[in-house]
């Protein structure tokens, strides 16, 4: 397995595990500043091993990673993709549109040859390769689906009613399995040198996989992980490792808002198999913020961008089915709903107007069938209900390097409190009974007299630069979710998230409670109190749960 970089953050790498994925070790393998591994082919028995790097250069092992050296398997040409078909390694390079084989590249390798299966005027689209298979699309005159089923030595004739898509390859004990998908239709030869028509579970599948005892495992980079044993029915046993934006607990339900759409699934959450009741979309379905109301939580507003405009929407069934109470042509983020009336609603959003930038919250008395906008010269990330106010109207307003600010009157007005950086607020009571606000930024801060004066709070152990972006609060103790940091400079800062932090001293001092979570941005915090489990939603990393 290969990772690539994030400078200061992620270093770029090889990785080996010997016990099918239980343990990772990360390989000796040097590379020069600011390269990174982009793709790794391994040889049928594991021993010889060749990895591409971002400037197309090939780093090969031949003792199953231990030590690896530069080879010119390619002739001095940048290579782009490349794959092991028995002992012979075939490669495209970035600036050429062919491919070419390097025969016996596991044992003494030949100079790289053409493969000839273009005709004039065809050109490469994608293309695949496992076991002696190579399945390439062609585009052009005569084109369609190339395959080739002894490395490329010789080559069947075009497909041509299998035109544009993709291909993908899987080597298994059958025969090598070729996956053709395009404008809706996927055609699976499962070995037999017959491609048939068969469904697929999701919009593209990504990868898939035949098992030994039969069946397949496919992947869909939206919609999860599926088995199936007649590409008909399809059963999901793996979430997708989605970013997630927006974590809700709803009755009995967690809700978990991505990139890509809404899931659920019932609490505890026992095992992979979330629902998507709406759907779910590459794009243009992004669940950006959602607010559960206190006094019935089957009801839940949410804000969605979809594609060039954003809706803010009303769920009465813990986020069954939804209404959308209204649409914009701008971006929206948080969602806040008034303590004491499910129809009184407020959230953030942005747009250029007439000329001018237009920033603030926009409000609703009657559950969204009118909206009242108003222009606060920023956008706000988090809001937070002030308890000492007694009519429920007043707000803590969180707006990044803006600072916090106030409302007294559910966002009609503001006053600014601090211009620390604030991206998430909370308003917590501690055992005396006295009310206290924090607000997370490049550091964690509070305030005990209702945000006149701020304290920076003290975070145990050398954790280096962090960005505190959620907070979630349950039987007296806090939780802070961080995310990736960057500063400008030469070179700039960057550092990864940094986990999940915990107090038990209402936000005074701050303790690690990262756990084995990923070492990825975690972006939401939600409790189950039912339960007491804390989930985390992270950046490319799915749902976490842990223990209370």
């Amino acid at each position: 397995m290969t990772t690539t970089s994030l400078p200061g953050a992620h270093a770029s790498g090889v990785f080996r595990t010997d016990d099918r994925g239980g343990h990772w070790e990360r390989l000796d393998v040097e590379l020069p500043e600011a390269d990174s591994f982009q793709s790794l082919a391994a040889h049928r028995e594991g021993k010889v091993l060749a990895a591409v790097t971002a400037s197309g250069d090939v780093l090969v092992s031949r003792n199953g990673g231990d030590t690896w050296e530069a080879e010119d398997l390619s002739g001095g040409r940048p290579v782009l993709k490349h794959a092991f078909l028995g002992d012979d390694l075939v490669f495209q390079p970035s600036q050429e549109g062919t491919l070419y084989a390097v025969r016996d590249a596991a044992g003494d390798p030949q100079p790289p040859e053409p493969l000839e299966f273009l005709e004039s005027e065809q050109l490469i689209f994608s293309w695949a390769a496992a076991g002696t298979t190579i399945g390439v699309v062609v585009l052009g005159r005569e084109g369609g689906l190339a395959v080739s089923r002894d490395a490329g030595r010789t080559w069947d004739a075009v497909h041509q009613d299998l035109y544009g898509g993709s291909v993908v390859v899987k080597a298994s004990a059958t025969g090598d399995q070729i996956l053709h998908q395009n404008s809706g239709i996927t055609r699976l030869d499962s070995g037999d040198g017959v491609l048939q028509k068969v469904r697929r579970p999701g919009d593209l599948v990504a990868d898939f996989c035949p098992l030994p005892e039969g069946g397949w495992l496919t992947a869909d980079r939206v919609h999860g992980l599926y088995s199936t044993t007649n590409w008909k029915r399809f059963d999901r046993v793996g979430v997708p490792a989605a970013s997630v934006t927006s974590l809700a607990v709803s009755e009995e339900t967690l809700l978990a808002g991505t990139e890509s759409g809404l899931f659920r699934s019932p609490l505890p959450v026992a095992g992979p198999d979330w629902k998507a009741p709406e759907g779910l979309f590459v794009s243009g379905n992004h669940i950006a913020d959602m607010d559960v109301w206190a006094q019935n939580p089957s009801l839940v507003w949410r804000t969605r961008r979809i594609n060039l405009t954003c809706a803010a929407e009303r769920s009465s069934d813990a986020g069954e089915t939804w209404l959308q109470t209204g649409t914009w042509p701008d971006a929206i983020f948080a969602v806040h709903i008034h303590p004491l009336d499910p129809d009184r609603v407020l959230h953030s959003f942005g747009y250029l107007g007439t000329g001018s930038e237009v920033l603030g919250v926009r409000t609703t008395v009657d559950g969204g069938a009118s909206w009242t906008e108003h222009d606060h010269g920023r956008f706000y990330l988090d809001f937070a209900a002030d308890p000492s106010d007694a009519e429920g109207n007043g707000v803590w307003m969180a707006s990044y390097t803006n600072g916090l600010y106030y409302s007294p009157d559910f966002g009609a007005s503001w006053e600014a409190k601090t211009t620390e950086e604030a991206n998430a607020v909370v308003v917590t009571t501690d055992g005396a009974g006295g009310s206290r606000v924090l607000i997370g930024g490049e550091a964690i801060r509070y305030s005990d007299d209702g945000g006149t004066t701020f304290h920076t709070a003290r975070i145990q152990g050398d954790r280096g630069p962090l960005r505190a972006v959620a907070f979630a609060q349950h039987d007296g103790v806090l939780f802070a979710a961080t995310a990736s940091i960057w500063y400008p400079g030469n070179p700039p800062e960057i550092t990864a998230g940094r986990g999940v932090l915990r107090s038990t001293d209402n936000g005074t001092t701050w303790q690690d409670a990262s756990g084995d979570l990923p070492l990825l941005d975690v972006r939401a915090l939600a409790v189950d109190p039912g339960e007491r489990y804390l989930y985390a939603g992270l950046h490319g990393g799915s749902v976490h749960r842990l223990a209370l």
